[in-house]
């Protein structure tokens, strides 16, 4: 007696398919909800006191971490992180664009990362005479990072003790 096992092939291969298509539809229906959910607005950093010496602070890598939508008294937990990094475009204006949630805003931080460490000093000073705030190293010392506050949008601090900039959601009036 011969079997014929084609009908159960035929069934673990439509399984197969069947969760492939679900997952592909599941992927697409996140980006469209993502682009729907939010709207992108620039982060301009412009630099008007620049020193002859100070040219070359403006050739390193500026960015900007985007932390998480919402603040933490409303988006509680660490699952909602984002840290996604975006790095700014242009020598001077920089300019980054960031998307937005439309209803619970971003939060933010930029930073630059430079090359030696000596540089730390030279670069804080520049930052806070362009008006930039609350100048400081990466909590990993091994890291060149220096973190900055800027200066045309609000504050927020995170349970942990960090100090973040927050875009409120773009139909929001101050």
């Amino acid at each position: 007696m011969i079997v014929d096992y084609s009908h159960i092939a035929a069934i673990i291969i439509g399984i197969f398919i069947g969760s492939l298509i679900r997952d592909v539809y599941n992927i697409i229906k996140n980006k469209l909800k993502y682009r729907k959910d939010t709207r992108e607005i620039p982060i301009k950093l412009e630099f008007k006191n620049v020193a002859g010496n100070e040219k070359e602070l403006l050739e390193l890598k500026y960015s900007v971490l985007l932390v998480k939508y919402g603040k933490e008294e409303v988006v509680k937990g660490t699952e909602k992180l984002l840290n996604k990094e975006i790095e700014f475009e242009g020598y001077n204006p920089k300019i980054a664009r960031i998307r937005v949630h439309k209803v619970l805003g971003a939060q933010f931080k930029c930073f630059v990362d430079y090359k030696s460490e000596n540089q730390f000093d030279k670069i804080k000073e520049f930052l806070e005479k362009n008006g930039f705030r609350e100048v400081t190293h990466d909590d990993d010392r091994h890291k060149k990072r220096a973190w900055f506050i800027h200066p045309d949008f609000s504050i927020c601090k995170t349970v942990d003790g960090y100090v973040n900039n927050f875009a409120h959601p773009p139909e929001y009036r101050r």
